[in-house]
Formats: structure tokens, C-alpha cells, sequence
């Protein structure tokens, strides 16, 4: 299973809809901010801007630095959240980001923007890092930052993987029994 995805250079993943208020083209225009031939950004799934995203990509001339995966089936996606070395979430208007939670449970670190529920998230510096929403020359900083650093990715992947289990289904449920018995 490939999707495009060059593993020999550094792969950050968003995987999700591929529409505007996924603020996918922040992720474009970073990758043109810092022209770096080792960073890849793998963009999987489908959506009503993926043509858009497509042309801008060309425009910029990110054809061989952006891989778009297109619709990638449940089954397939753990393995494709496996082979990414960080996950990006540019969204502005994530209200729980279950894609991140999926990418965390993997024990993948986390390149985010800093906004709604991503910070409930992302712990700067700690499971990934937070950029400022909406600002490609951010985003391009810490994408330099985690690429530059692959000695972190093991600690931050094991932070993911360590704030993700109060999301866990089995600890949901048994915080919704312990609600609905306090209400008989």
C-alpha cells in the first residue's frame, strides 16, 4: 500500500475531508515556504476541494512534494496512519477531531493548528506542536522543526498514544454509565 507516499522522505500525513474548511492549502503554501526536496505531505481522502488542491499544488510547483491518496478505506487506514511519520490536522474547525484522536492511537506526534479542540489535543512541545491557525510561515517552522528532529518522534508518539486513552470507547462508556446511574 503506497498511495503515492514517499517513504524515504519525511511524511506528514492529513487524512479526512478534503474541503475549504479543512484549510488543506496551508499545508501547500508551508511546504513552498521552506523548499525542502526531504518532506512530503500525504493528503488522503476526498472532497470538493481536492481538485483546487490539486491545481494549487501544481501551481506551486509541490507535485512531487504532495501526494494526494484519494479515498482510502477504513481497513486501509491504520496501516496508512502507520507509515506517516507526523500527522497534520490545519483545520480551524475541528470540535473533537476524531481523525487526530485515530493518528494518536497510532502513537503518531501531531503538527496542529491552535484552534477549538486541538489544543485539548495537541500539548506543544509535549505529543507534537501547534501552529498559529491559518499561517503557512508557522506551520513551515514547526514542520522544519519536527523534520529536523526524528530523535523526538518516539517520545512524542508515546505522548500521543498516552493522551489518547481517556477517548478510548471501553473509558467512554464507563463514563456514561456512571452518569446515567447518577441520575436513578
Amino acid at each position: 500500500m503506497s498511495y503515492g507516499l514517499d517513504q524515504e522522505r519525511v511524511l506528514f500525513l492529513y487524512v479526512g475531508r478534503v474541503d475549504r474548511d479543512k484549510s488543506l492549502e496551508v499545508l501547500l503554501e508551508a511546504l513552498r515556504e521552506r523548499d525542502r526536496d526531504d518532506v512530503q505531505v500525504g493528503i488522503a481522502g476526498h472532497g470538493s476541494a481536492l481538485e483546487s488542491l490539486r491545481a494549487r499544488a501544481q501551481r506551486l510547483a509541490l507535485r512531487r512534494r504532495v501526494a494526494f491518496a484519494g479515498y482510502v478505506p477504513a481497513p486501509d487506514l491504520p496501516a496508512l496512519l502507520n507509515s506517516a511519520d507526523i500527522f497534520c490536522m490545519p483545520s480551524e474547525v475541528e470540535l473533537q477531531s476524531i481523525a487526530t484522536l485515530e493518528a494518536m492511537a497510532t502513537g503518531r506526534p501531531v503538527l496542529a493548528a491552535d484552534a477549538l479542540a486541538l489544543p485539548e489535543l495537541v500539548q506543544d512541545g509535549v505529543n507534537g506542536y501547534l501552529f498559529e491557525p491559518g499561517c503557512p510561515q508557522d506551520a513551515a517552522r514547526y514542520m522544519a522543526k519536527l523534520a529536523d528532529h526524528p530523535e523526538a518522534w518516539a517520545a512524542m508518539g508515546a505522548a500521543s498514544l498516552e493522551m489518547v486513552q481517556p477517548h478510548r470507547f471501553d473509558h467512554t462508556l464507563r463514563q456514561y454509565e456512571a452518569v446515567y446511574r447518577s441520575l436513578c
